[in-house]
C-alpha cells in the first residue's frame, strides 16, 4: 500500500503530489519502569514525537504509547498523518525545521535518506541494548538496511530502521466458490481439469475467464483485480508479474534500464492481457477499490497485499467475511511477489534519539509484534509471531473460521518476497515508469513501444 509523492530533494520549498504502504531481551531491559512515574533522564520529563502513517499500524502505535507512558513515564506524542506528510515532516526535521524523534517510513525511503546520511545509524543501539535482530525475518529487516550500494536488497548493511509491518502479495481466491461443486463441474467441462487456487500463470487466467461476468447469488462477478491506476498502483501490481518471470527492471551492475527484455516485454503483455478479466474501470483501481470489491463479493480472485485480508473479514463492511482464503501468487517461472512494508527511523537531528530507539524496540518486542497483530495493525516482522498460538488459534467473531489464516501463505511468501527497486531513486524512477505503464494498460501503445520508451526515460534520469 502506498501514497504517491514526486520525487524530492531534502530541502524546504518541496512540492508534494498526494495520491493515496524486537528483541531477546524482554521489553524492561530496553525501558524500565521508572518509581513514582519518574522520568527517563533524571530531573527532567521526556517526550518524543512521532510521525506515524495513518493506518492501523499509526493507531495500534499510538494506543500502545500509552502503556507506555505508564511503565516508563516517557510520553510519545504520536501524529497520524498521510504518506505525502511524513515524507514532508521529515525532510523539515531533517533540515532542523522540525522536532521529531521517530517516523513511520515507507520503506523505498530509507536507500534516499540513508544516502544522505540523514537516518540515525542504530547498529551501536542495537548492540547496546542487546537486540536480537535475528528475530526478525529476514526480508522485514532487510527494508531497513542500506549498504550503500544501488540494488542491495537483501545483503545487508547499516540497519537504519527497525521494520513494523510487512504485507506481501498474496493471490485472495473465493474459497466458498472454488470449493462449490456446481462451480466444479462447470469448471472442469469448460477446462478439462479440476478447478483448485491457481498455482501457475495458466491456471490463473482460466479462473479469471471462467468466473468474469458469472452471476453468483444475484451478484454479477469479475475475474481478479489489484492496483492498477496511474502513480504507484500499476507498478505495485506490475512487479509481481515482473519478478515472477525472471525479469529485473535495473541492470544493477552497468546502472541501466532492463525493461525490453523478453522476460520483461512477457510479463508485462501477461499482466496487461489479464486486465480484460476485471472490473470497469480497473485502471483507476487504488488500494482501497480493489479491497471494497472483494468484500462486497464481486471478486473471485485478487493479488493484493495481505494485510489488507482484515477489511474482508470484518462484519460492519463486508458481505463475504471467511470466505477468503490466500495461497502464492501465481508462477510464471517462478513466484515472486512484490514486498510491501513500513519501518521506524530516527532523524540524525533527534534530540532524544537514545530514548526513541528504546520506544521502537519495545514497540517491536516478542509481546507487542503479537499485540500490534490483535489490534489489527498489520503483519508481524518476527518470525515467531507466526507460531503464536494467541493468533493462529484466533477465529472471526461469530465463525470457526480462523481470523490469522493468512499467515501461511504469508510466511511462504516472506522467503522469496523481492522489494522494489532499492536505491535512492526509487520514488523518481517509480513515477516514471508508471506514465508508460498507463499508456499500455489503456493501449495508447503497444507493451513493446511502452517498455523501450520508460528504458529510454529511466536511462535519462539515471545519467
Amino acid at each position: 500500500m502506498k501514497w504517491i509523492k514526486a520525487p524530492l530533494t531534502i530541502v524546504l520549498g518541496l512540492s508534494l503530489i498526494l495520491s493515496a504502504c524486537s528483541s531477546n531481551t524482554d521489553s524492561s531491559k530496553l525501558a524500565e519502569p521508572k518509581k513514582d512515574g519518574a522520568a527517563s533522564t533524571p530531573g527532567a520529563q521526556v517526550t518524543l514525537n512521532a510521525v506515524m502513517l495513518g493506518a492501523t499500524w499509526g493507531t495500534a502505535t499510538q494506543e500502545l504509547a500509552k502503556q507506555y507512558e505508564k511503565e516508563t513515564g516517557v510520553k510519545v506524542n504520536v501524529e497520524l498523518v498521510g504518506r505525502d506528510v511524513i515524507y514532508q515532516k521529515l525532510a523539515l526535521s531533517i533540515a532542523g525545521q522540525a522536532n521529531y524523534d521517530l517516523f513511520n517510513v515507507d520503506y523505498n525511503w530509507v536507500p534516499e535518506f540513508a544516502s544522505t546520511e540523514s537516518l540515525y545509524p542504530l547498529n551501536d543501539l542495537i548492540k547496546k541494548y542487546n537486540v536480537d535482530t535475528s528475530k526478525y525475518l529476514p526480508r522485514a529487516l532487510a527494508l531497513t538496511q542500506w549498504n550503500g550500494k544501488n540494488g542491495s536488497f537483501g545483503e545487508g548493511g547499516t540497519i537504519y530502521g527497525l521494520p513494523q509491518t510487512i504485507h506481501p502479495h498474496v493471490l485472495w481466491y473465493r474459497s466458498d466458490l472454488f470449493k462449490d461443486e456446481n462451480i466444479k463441474k462447470e469448471f472442469k467441462a469448460a477446462y478439462s481439469y479440476d478447478l483448485a487456487p491457481p498455482k501457475t500463470m495458466k491456471q490463473f487466467k482460466d479462473a479469471a475467464e471462467f468466473f468474469n461476468g458469472k452471476v453468483v447469488n444475484g451478484q454479477k462477478m469479475y475475474g481478479w483485480a489489484a492496483q492498477a491506476s496511474k502513480g504507484f498502483g500499476n507498478v505495485h501490481t506490475w512487479l509481481t508479474f515482473m519478478y515472477s518471470n525472471g525479469a529485473d527492471v535495473i541492470n544493477w551492475d552497468k546502472m541501466t534500464s532492463s525493461l525490453s527484455t523478453p522476460e520483461a516485454v512477457e510479463a508485462t503483455k501477461t499482466w496487461v492481457d489479464l486486465l480484460k478479466y476485471s472490473p470497469p474501470g480497473i485502471n483507476d483501481y487504488t488500494f482501497a477499490e480493489v479491497s471494497s470489491d472483494a468484500a462486497q463479493g464481486k471478486l473471485a480472485m485478487a493479488i493484493h497485499w495481505s494485510w489488507s485480508a482484515f477489511e474482508v473479514d470484518d462484519a460492519t463492511k463486508s458481505k463475504t467475511v471467511g470466505k477468503w482464503d490466500f495461497v502464492q501468487v501465481p508462477e510464471m517461472k517462478t513466484s515472486v511477489p512484490h514486498l510491501a512494508g513500513w519501518a521506524n527511523v530516527i532523524p540524525k537531528t533527534s534530540k532524544n534519539s537514545e530514548e526513541a530507539f528504546k520506544f521502537m524496540a519495545w514497540l517491536e518486542n516478542k509481546q507487542n509484534d503479537v499485540n500490534q497483530a490483535k489490534m489489527g495493525g498489520g503483519d508481524p516482522v518476527r518470525e515467531e509471531s507466526y507460531a503464536d498460538s494467541s493468533l493462529t488459534d484466533l477465529k472471526i467473531e461469530g465463525t470457526d473460521v480462523k481470523k490469522f489464516r493468512r499467515y501461511d501463505a504469508l510466511g511462504e511468501a516472506m522467503k522469496k518476497a523481492k522489494a522494489r527497486p532499492f536505491f535512492p531513486q526509487e520514488e523518481k524512477w517509480e513515477s516514471t515508469v508508471s506514465e508508460y505503464l498507463s499508456a499500455a494498460q489503456y493501449k495508447q501503445i503497444s507493451v513493446e513501444e511502452a517498455l523501450k520508451k520508460a528504458d529510454d526515460a529511466v536511462n535519462k534520469m539515471l545519467k
